[in-house]
């Protein structure tokens, strides 16, 4: 069964696989698969890693099971020599070429066409709203989940995880294009291959599991101090205590003006990150105290995703508060930008980050039926630290002079891209974006 959603990058994998596919497959039960890697670190030289192994005294290529579970059970002979001198060449036609493919040991790098993919990306994103293309499956989920996790009124901590994470899987599954059934018993309108089910609950109670549900069991929440389950703190007194932490940070930055309203933010949203940044059946061990919270800190987590957010978003509103003074010239058209000019090594690891974002939610919801929702997480806190490096380093608003527009242009069409990737992460898991930093 193919993955549920394609993207750009996912194209480019699916097409390099069924390149490779072209000569012998050799059926291997024992064979273990692995993700091609993304290579960050020299854009000159490699963009995807494709692991090679040698079997039999051949070249074989471990497919990409996570993205493509259709390639699960076969390995596929491949000549590396022909590889490099073909693929090129045989890219020509696909949404984002391929420049340049080698080989180095136990590997397959190769480097798409930067120029081409910041071009499609960003169009497809901004423009067309289509980098996430939806197959149109008619796939259902049935979502369940145990009495008393109706809302987020709850009675201790380990409740609250299994509801947010609740709110948050039905939220991912309803972008991904299913019907979401809720609590739902229609068995006889549905294929059986075309439904999911999924039960949600806590480990320690789990006892209204339907017949042919996957069980997702929710792992405790325990103090950090004691190691013990933090029941002796319910949800609200834990939010109050974020929001006085949040409080008491603002007021040691010198923000001498109160407002509650992003005090209630950015604590509900650390409270989502701080429960659901694990893996859903581990346990995760908090701070539970106002004391600990004030002394090791909040700026991390949810409130670094957030202010990178408002970040971004003050940057667009920056350029269009000078375009209405009359300092810059509108935005051209996305065809008549200059992406070759994006030459700084984060400009495009914020673009590959940007592209592996189809694959992410995919984990959240494997095929396997193993779900989580920490691939997302940590996904969107690897754009917000590569693009904290990036505001740091980078003057994206220049003066207004002819030869330094073009660059400031294809920056911020870049950074329109990033920061609607990053909003969109957020929004499935119901955090409110800043009004300011």
């Amino acid at each position: 069964m193919a993955a549920p959603m394609s993207g750009i990058l996912i194209q480019t994998l699916r097409n390099i696989y069924r390149y490779l596919g072209d000569d012998d497959i050799v059926i291997d039960d024992n064979a273990v698969f692995q993700e091609p890697r993304m290579s960050r670190h020299n854009p000159t030289t490699c963009d995807l890693c494709f692991p090679i192994i040698r079997h039999r005294g051949y070249d074989v290529s471990v497919s990409a099971v996570l993205l493509f579970p259709e390639y699960k059970n076969f390995k596929m002979k491949i000549d590396i020599e022909k590889v490099q001198r073909e693929l090129p060449d045989k890219s020509k036609s696909w949404i984002v070429p391929i420049k340049l493919c080698t080989s180095s040991p136990n590997s397959l790098c190769v480097v798409l066409d930067h120029t081409k993919a910041f071009q499609v990306t960003i169009n497809q994103i901004l423009a067309k709203e289509t980098f996430l293309e939806i197959a149109n499956l008619n796939k259902t989920v049935f979502l369940s989940k145990d009495s008393g996790l109706e809302t987020l009124q709850c009675a201790d901590l380990t409740k609250l995880r299994t509801v947010l994470a609740f709110q948050s899987l039905r939220n991912v599954f309803l972008y991904l294009g299913y019907t979401v059934e809720i609590n739902g018993h229609r068995n006889g309108d549905y294929i059986a291959e075309d439904v999911k089910k999924f039960h949600i609950c806590h480990k320690s109670m789990c006892s209204e599991k339907q017949p042919d549900y996957c069980l997702i069991q929710c792992g405790a929440v325990l103090d950090k101090t004691t190691g013990a389950k933090a029941s002796n703190i319910c949800p609200d007194d834990y939010y109050r205590n974020k929001t006085a932490a949040f409080e008491k940070l603002a007021e040691g930055r010198g923000n001498s003006v109160k407002n509650n309203h992003q005090e209630k933010t950015l604590s509900e949203a650390e409270v989502v990150a701080e429960l659901l940044w694990v893996k859903l059946h581990d346990n995760v061990s908090i701070s539970i105290s106002q004391e600990s919270e004030e002394t090791t800190g909040v700026a991390r987590g949810a409130t670094f995703l957030l202010y990178n957010h408002v970040r971004l978003t003050c940057i667009r509103k920056k350029f269009c508060q000078e375009v209405d003074l009359g300092n810059y010239e509108r935005l051209p058209g996305i065809e008549h930008v200059d992406f070759q000019l994006l030459s700084q090594n984060e400009e495009w690891d914020l673009l590959l980050l940007v592209l592996q974002f189809p694959s992410w939610l995919i984990q959240c919801v494997s095929p396997k039926g193993k779900v989580s929702l920490h691939p997302l997480l940590v996904g969107l806190d690897k754009i917000c630290r590569t693009f904290s490096v990036y505001y740091r380093r980078v003057r994206v608003l220049t003066e207004s002079r002819p030869q330094l527009l073009p660059v400031m242009h294809a920056r911020l069409y870049l950074l329109q891209c990033v920061e609607h990737v990053l909003g969109l992460g957020l929004s499935l898991f119901d955090m409110k974006p800043l009004d300011y930093m």
